[in-house]
């Protein structure tokens, strides 16, 4: 009896051992998974709000610059804008109004409107010595060094307001933390310490990353094993994938397949590995819908693989991926309706004769002090203000009244 609980237990075992160093043994295969924006609209045309400081300036600069790259959406010229903004006397001070919203968008056309704000950017330094003990491997004497570090760290913290010109509704609003490091070390005394724009830079692209997933589509790449045994054709359509020959693996693997139905005479762990590779081939070349019927037929067959399990789960989820880029493709971030381009009339509607005696070029009346004070403590409360801007902004409001 007791010889048979081990025993036991190490035949239970041997399944997971197996895939496990099926997982070592076999090559990967990348596939590229696409995502939907995160805002789940498709963006065709926006503008960048006016800065309120350099580093907000910085990183507005920073996404423009990748966006106009990707070609994926329209970027309105921050000098058109600064132009707009001056001609009609909106301001240019980083806190956008109802009243500014509603007019930029009858001015720039169907347009998001994209508010970022570095709220935080404080650097600091600091260093460290730790004792570290070795013992010389010639002499078997005890060495001691101190091992001293610099490090040069970040708070930083931003929000980014993406918004419908035509409505002012917020399509979406993200809070951007992060604390990068970077460090340096020596044995010989305390190092430099490493560059603060260096560490900006991380921080900086950590949250451009965030704030384009936001805005557009964005692929993943993940690796998925794939078989090469000599039986029914593995290898050699292993070799045509290394060899990017997507289409030519894939017609090896389909006659693997076939001839796996026909001959009967090999290890059972064959069978569902010619039918997973015809699945991990449609999965590479994005055919996600094709893939998942070998996917499923080769779990069928072996239900404790954990590498079928994986990439059927992950084939159904780019299944899901793809249908929700599909509903952000036919969704886009703008009124269409509100927007056609018609002449604007010549004279005012009778129902608003205060408006006649407003002078030629000045904009409508703003929202009243009490409305825009009610609007500057939601912003606050959302934390898209700091306590800084806050207080400015209230003061000025509260002179009014």
């Amino acid at each position: 009896m007791r010889l048979l609980i081990p025993t036991t237990l190490a035949l239970l075992s041997l399944p997971v051992q197996a895939q496990f160093w099926s997982e070592l043994a076999n090559p990967k295969v990348e596939v590229t998974v696409v995502h939907p924006p995160g805002l789940g609209l498709k963006v065709e045309r926006l503008a960048f709000a006016p800065s309120r400081d350099l580093n907000s300036r910085e990183l507005a600069d920073a996404l423009t610059a990748d966006l106009v790259q990707s070609r994926q959406v329209e970027v309105v010229d921050r000098a058109h804008l600064d132009a707009v903004l001056k001609e009609q006397e909106l301001g240019a001070s980083g806190f956008v109004e109802p009243a500014t919203i509603a007019k930029l968008g009858k001015l720039l056309g169907p347009s998001v409107l994209v508010i970022v704000n570095v709220n935080r950017s404080d650097l600091s330094r600091n260093q460290s010595a730790k004792e570290e003990r070795s013992t010389d491997y010639k002499t078997k004497q005890e060495i001691v060094r101190i091992k001293r570090t610099s490090i040069t760290s970040l708070d930083f913290s931003a929000t980014v307001q993406v918004l419908d010109l035509s409505t002012g509704r917020v399509f979406g609003a993200q809070r951007l933390e992060d604390a990068p490091s970077l460090s340096n070390t020596s044995y010989e005394g305390f190092p430099a310490y490493p560059r603060d724009s260096e560490v900006r830079r991380l921080a900086f692209e950590t949250a451009k990353v965030k704030v384009l997933r936001m805005l557009l589509a964005w692929s993943e790449v993940r690796k998925l094993t794939f078989f090469d045994d000599e039986v029914f054709g593995m290898a050699r359509a292993h070799d045509r994938l290394k060899a990017r020959d997507l289409r030519g693996a894939l017609e090896l693997a389909l006659d693997g397949l076939e001839q796996s139905k026909r001959d009967k005479g090999q290890k059972p762990k064959y069978y569902p590995r010619a039918q997973y590779n015809v699945g991990i081939i449609r999965f590479s070349q994005g055919q996600y819908e094709e893939a998942l019927p070998y996917l499923r037929a080769a779990l069928d067959m072996q239900p404790d693989a954990s590498i079928f399990q994986t990439a059927l789960r992950e084939c159904q989820d780019a299944i899901g991926l793809q249908e929700a880029l599909r509903r952000a493709e036919t969704t886009p971030a703008r009124a269409e309706a509100k927007f056609e381009s018609r002449p604007e009339p010549k004279s005012e509607p009778k129902s608003e004769p205060k408006s006649e005696s407003r002078p030629e070029g000045r904009p409508a009346a703003q929202a009243s002090p009490e409305a825009r004070l009610q609007k500057l403590q939601e912003l606050y409360k959302k934390g898209l203000l700091d306590k800084k801007d806050y207080e400015a902004k209230k003061a000025e409001i509260l002179k009014e009244l």
